[in-house]
């Protein structure tokens, strides 16, 4: 019996002990002094996670947890959590170094609100990893109310500086509640260089300014990036991140400037297109301003679309096209940028009003200061050319010239000759591109005359015949 016992341990012995060894293994301590030279490191750069939402809202913004191996070889793992609300993608990964992003997810269907917080385990395994299992600990404040929700602009800063001189301007973050209740942040740099004041604010919806300061001293050529976190647990869309970069040069860059800051441009519609307008950008800082310019709306249209400056002025033609356009208030951005400049981009507003075209088809005669105005208003069709008579007591008035009007101004011929009962007056455009377009408003001829008495317009010929006219007389 003895003989069989000890058979029968020596047989299961070469199983279980193998086994033993193996396990023992894979639970390898990383407090040996040579163990992180020897195994991958599991590296987590979050141990807390924290979500709030409503009960009715949608679910809040995913966050993300960061993995890498600290250690040696190759660091295999997976991810797991013990609830069904979170979501892990990828739910595992291979490093040797890198470091791998890992979205956290809840979805909080069929959860109701309560004042105290689900809560869940995420735990990160690895066999090889001397440091296995690291876990997050992950909260879900779920309330009845919609919760606050973090607005903060703009997303990116870019400080620009020389190495050994001054540092550069403060730049400002702006921060907001865009959701419900009251948002109470807090605000922190990763970077020494970096210095954001007020490091805290509440918001029910206001705006609140905060100074990004740098601060270049001891710092050498290169660039230099940080972040700013803003960070609210109740928040739905927490934590939320301002990109900063710095860049130390040897000298300093271009820097953009540009005038006007806003053009307005006015047509009707089924009229002609407004005049061009211009746009200047020259190189406010040193070296060489590269630079292209552009538009966001399909109407809006500049030329040339990029220039070069090391100081003087590049002059850029805006246009606009109101074809297919109806009646209302566009606008419209021009964006100049350079990917070297110091502050880039820079925008033109632009704006266009585009009114309803006049149907009046109106033409009529008024005095002015001595002349006598010959005026129309919303003429249905093109004006390329004119006649008409104007009859008065020729022994009380007379003629002694004529003007061009304000939309006759590029006309090639405007001339009078006398009647029996007053003159006769007449226009040639000459080039079609100087015809009046349809429903335009203005004068197209101003008759200066000597005397008192009545003046009568008569007789409509060419482009102004079948116009309604109202006055038909006025008197000097």
């Amino acid at each position: 019996m003895d003989w069989e016992y000890k058979t029968m341990f020596s047989k299961r012995a070469r199983f279980i002990i193998p086994a033993i060894i193996l396990m023992l293994a894979y639970q390898t301590s990383c407090k040996g002094p040579f163990t992180y030279e020897t195994h991958p490191v599991i590296w987590v750069s979050s141990y807390q996670l924290t979500f709030s939402a409503s009960e009715a809202g949608s679910n809040p913004s995913p966050q993300v947890i960061q993995i890498k191996n600290s250690g040696v070889e190759t660091l295999i793992y997976t991810i797991a959590d013990d609830v069904d609300w979170l979501t892990i993608s990828p739910n595992s990964g291979t490093s040797s170094g890198q470091v791998l992003d890992h979205a956290i997810s809840v979805d909080k269907s069929g959860l109701a609100s309560r004042s105290d917080a689900y809560t869940a385990k995420i735990t990160i395994m690895s066999t090889q990893a001397c440091n296995s299992p690291q876990q997050v600990s992950v909260s879900l404040n779920l309330s009845k109310e919609p919760p606050p929700e973090i607005s903060v602009t703009p997303k990116d800063v870019r400080f620009i500086a020389t190495v050994g001189g001054s540092n550069p301007p403060a730049q400002t973050i702006r921060v907001r509640n865009s959701g419900q209740g009251t948002l109470s942040y807090t605000l922190s740099e990763d970077s020494s260089w970096l210095n954001v004041n007020p490091a805290s604010g509440t918001s029910t919806g206001s705006e609140n300014a905060h100074t990004l300061t740098v601060n270049t001293g001891g710092l050498a050529t290169g660039t230099y990036t940080a972040t700013v976190n803003v960070v609210d647990a109740n928040a739905v869309n927490n934590p939320q991140a301002v990109n900063v970069t710095l860049e130390i040069g040897t000298s300093l860059p271009p820097t953009i400037a540009v005038s006007p800051g806003i053009l307005r441009f006015s047509a009707r519609v089924g009229g002609s297109n407004p005049g061009s307008q211009n746009i200047r950008v020259r190189n406010s800082g040193q070296g060489t301003l590269n630079y292209a310019v552009s538009s966001d709306s399909a109407w809006l249209n500049v030329s040339p679309a990029s220039g070069t400056s090391t100081g003087r002025e590049v002059s850029h033609r805006v246009s606009v096209n109101i074809a297919g356009l109806t009646t209302g208030n566009y606008t419209g951005r021009i964006t100049i940028s350079s990917p070297n400049a110091t502050n880039s981009p820079q925008t033109v507003a632009v704006t266009l009003d585009l009114g309803q075209t006049p149907t009046n088809n109106r033409i009529g005669i008024s005095s002015s200061r001595g002349d006598i105005l010959i005026t129309i208003l919303g003429n249905t069709q093109q004006i390329k050319a004119f006649g008409l008579d104007l009859t008065y007591d020729k022994n009380a008035l007379s003629v002694v010239g004529i003007k061009r009007g304000s939309l006759t101004g590029s006309w090639a011929q405007l001339s009078f000759s006398q009647t029996s009962s007053g003159v006769r007056i007449g226009g040639f455009a000459g080039d079609p591109s100087q015809a009046i377009p349809v429903g335009s408003s203005g004068t197209i001829v101003i008759v200066q005359l000597t005397g008192q008495g009545q003046v009568c317009m008569t007789n409509l010929t060419d482009d102004i015949s079948g116009m309604i006219v109202s006055p038909g007389c006025t008197t000097r």
